[in-house]
């Protein structure tokens, strides 16, 4: 269809002869025949990226003898195409991402999520806002200085989006459709960048760049297929798509000679030690791109390359560890910017290595839990050295919180640009938090206006909120502004982090234990009754049904799957009967008396810690070993009031909707002295006065046994109670605690 509808539009623009329009090919009995013969005319002067593809679908139905069916779809295709071409331009946008996966089927092994067009539309104008904001875009030497690069492209979402604003700006500064003709066929062949591993998305790439010009006569589209996967026998012929641009000296800054050290001279090092000259044409495209915008495969390794053969995946993924060990050897400051599970963090870096050194901003699509927790902390840190972090946008709209086909994870915007002030100071970091998405192109333009027109506080129109977060955050990698809706709470939730009054759990001992939380052990733990022997009880679930009071009760009890004679059990001190050794070895020291969430609905919930008299373990439910009943009582308190609850909430993972804990982030946590025994004593008899009391799920809203909580806290540390009582009704109007948007009721 895309080849269908470029062919019409060549034809229409009559600059090569002999290509007849598809009125022909709609009537033609061998209309496949007909197309294909046309379309191996055109690729001989142009658009092989767009037809390729298509000639191959008709050679492989060829191959199968059905030529009938063929001819009847081509008829078909053709005419739907000569209906489409022209009016296809006025949609503004790529439509194609979210069709190519309804087709290809589930592509999570390559991390193909296509960006949603208003996204892509929105990120499009505010990372030409930052990279270009008073340049005449109907000059033709501006669209020369700001080239716009995709490093992983797909459908061309991000590409044709960017295409899109830089046309409507030049009509803004005066540019006639003949001009923009013209400057359409500039960018296409020098100024928009795209880099992706599949074949069928570079061809929908390809499609959107062309449309709206009838005169597309372009010689070099900007388009390049990166190798991926086996193209050979051995294992250094697998290949990694556009990460193997780190291997490539010029994006990595390495010399002309390839600084071998005391490294095994193995057969990957001889490799990376010769830029591969197959890359030679996509190196030189990206090196010193005035924007790079893309949105990252966030693609788990373990699923990485998972479509080809097992010995295929082993090598890619050796080869993806080979090519990021080569950039830390060269960068040693990012070591630790990649991810053990995602390899979104390397296509980060690539960014940054092909982001002009001088100018360059960098725009992205990234989901909104690399704002806060441990595993991102190192890439924030890096980026916010090297670049100035200009803009972050969240949505916080409830079913609204992805900018990407086919995820229900939260995203957000980051546009960052290198810093280039003379004084040496950072500007803040303007956070836009949205109140709804924009449905399409005509409501991103109004919302780009309203941000445009708004420096800070409430955006025109029920749009959202713009705030600011101080620089020395930012570089300090604390960037979780992003994941709350009021500003007021992001403030709030970083001054208790920081508190100097409360101290982190580590530091008092208080590290959460993970036991129980792998699938792996709890088959070596199947749920049995209370009966037998060794079975110990179990907090497992958190359902709204379920620990409804801060008094937490075992709703389950497991025991050791092995059998192990009974003269083999041991006794264990404060223990009437002797215990199975696996339950001696690996539960019993790890009960606790404190359980605290391993994540939960932030709207169905109740409570983020409970206090059991018999030490317990959980599943869903994190214990915390080595201290008393009473201070797990103190501990209990604190962590369900607001100051406790803010600094979950700025620790998320997967989702702002439905956290998830893990002791890294949480023992982080800042808590109160459990060794003042007066503050203790205080919080515990707030545990035990409320003990009994029924606590309502988040999206109640306000609550007279939370407002006791913060009440006891806000005396025990001498904090202002109306200053704590404001920050628990902004929090119950949070929209994934709420769960429904700031204008919308129910």
């Amino acid at each position: 269809m895309n080849a269908a509808m470029l062919h019409q539009r060549i034809s229409a623009g009559a600059w090569l002869p002999g290509i007849a329009g598809l009125e022909t090919i709609k009537a033609a009995p061998n209309a496949a025949q007909l197309a294909l013969r046309h379309w191996n005319t055109i690729t001989r002067h142009d658009f092989r990226p767009v037809l390729e593809p298509a000639i191959e679908v008709i050679w492989k139905v060829q191959d199968t003898g059905r030529e009938s069916g063929l001819n009847k779809a081509m008829r078909h295709i053709a005419a739907e195409a000569e209906r489409l071409a022209n009016d296809y331009a006025d949609l503004g946008a790529d439509y194609a991402g979210e069709l190519f996966n309804k087709v290809m089927g589930n592509q999570a092994s390559d991390g193909a999520y296509f960006t949603r067009p208003a996204a892509a539309s929105l990120l499009a104008r505010l990372a030409i806002d930052v990279a270009a904001p008073d340049a005449d875009w109907a000059d033709s030497k501006t669209w020369e200085c700001n080239r716009v690069v995709d490093l992983a492209c797909g459908s061309g979402t991000l590409l044709a989006a960017s295409l899109t604003e830089m046309k409507r700006r030049a009509r803004e500064r005066g540019a006639n459709e003949r001009q923009l003709a013209t400057l359409q066929k500039l960018a296409v062949e020098k100024t928009v960048i795209g880099l992706d591993f599949n074949p069928v998305s570079l061809q929908l790439a390809a499609a959107q760049l062309t449309v709206g010009n009838t005169d597309v006569a372009y010689r070099n589209m900007g388009l390049h297929q990166m190798p991926y996967g086996s193209e050979g026998d051995r294992a250094q012929d697998v290949r990694a798509g556009s990460l193997e641009l780190l291997g490539q000296r010029r994006v990595i800054g390495l010399g002309n000679e390839f600084d071998l050290g005391e490294q095994d001279v193995g057969s990957e090092r001889l490799q990376l030690s010769q830029d591969d000259p197959t890359l030679e044409d996509a190196v030189d495209a990206v090196i010193g791109a005035r924007v790079v915008i893309m949105n990252p495969p966030f693609t788990s390794r373990e699923k990485m390359g998972e479509k080809f053969s097992e010995g295929v995946t082993k090598c890619l993924r050796e080869r993806v560890d080979g090519l990021e060990r080569t950039l830390v050897r060269n960068d040693s400051e990012l070591n630790g910017f990649g991810s053990k599970t995602s390899i979104g963090p390397l296509f980060e870096a690539l960014a940054e290595k092909c982001a002009d050194a001088a100018n360059g901003v960098v725009a992205m699509v990234r989901p909104t839990i690399v704002f806060a927790g441990p595993e991102g902390l190192r890439m924030r840190q890096i980026y916010a050295k090297r670049f100035h972090i200009h803009t972050l946008v969240t949505c916080h709209q409830p079913g609204e919180i992805n900018l990407s086909q086919n995820t229900s994870i939260n995203e957000s915007l980051i546009v960052a640009r290198r810093h280039t002030s003379k004084d040496g100071q950072i500007p803040p970091t303007r956070i836009i938090s949205l109140d709804r998405m924009p449905a399409d192109d005509q409501a991103v333009a109004e919302l780009h206006d309203c941000i445009v027109r708004c420096e800070m506080g409430l955006l025109p129109d029920g749009w959202g909120e713009v705030s600011e977060w101080p620089a020395e955050r930012i570089e300090a990698g604390d960037w979780t502004a992003g994941v709350f809706r009021a500003p007021e709470l992001a403030n709030a939730a970083f001054h208790f982090a920081t508190d100097e009054s409360l101290l982190p759990m580590e530091d008092q001992h208080m590290v959460p234990s993970a036991v129980l939380s792998g699938g792996a052990q709890m088959r070596e733990f199947p749920q049995t009754d209370a009966n037998t022997p060794s079975s110990f009880p179990v907090l497992e679930s958190k359902s709204a049904e379920a620990q409804q009071t801060i008094r937490g009760v075992p709703d389950r009890h497991r025991a050791p799957k092995r059998m192990v004679p009974q003269d083999e059990w041991i006794e264990i001190p404060g223990i009437d009967e002797p215990q199975h050794p696996d339950t001696a070895r690996r539960i019993v020291n790890k009960t606790a008396h404190l359980l605290v969430t391993a994540g939960q609905d932030t709207g169905t919930g109740r409570l983020t810690a409970v206090v059991l008299e018999e030490p317990c373990v959980g599943v869903g439910w994190l214990p915390v070993p080595g201290i008393t009943l009473e201070k797990a009582k103190a501990a209990a308190v604190f962590l369900n009031s607001t100051a406790g609850r803010l600094q979950l909430l700025r620790n998320p993972g997967r989702k702002l909707a439905f956290p998830q804990y893990r002791p890294a982030g949480l023992k982080t946590i800042r808590m109160p002295d459990l060794s003042d025994n007066d503050l203790v004593g205080v919080l515990a008899l707030c545990w035990e006065t409320t003990a009994e009391t029924e606590v309502p799920q988040y999206r109640d809203g306000e609550c007279e046994v939370r407002r006791i909580w913060d009440d006891t806290v806000a005396d025990a540390f001498g904090w202002d109670k109306d200053w704590l009582a404001g920050l628990r009704q902004l929090l119950h109007q949070e929209p994934h605690v709420r769960g429904l948007g700031s204008n919308q009721f129910g």
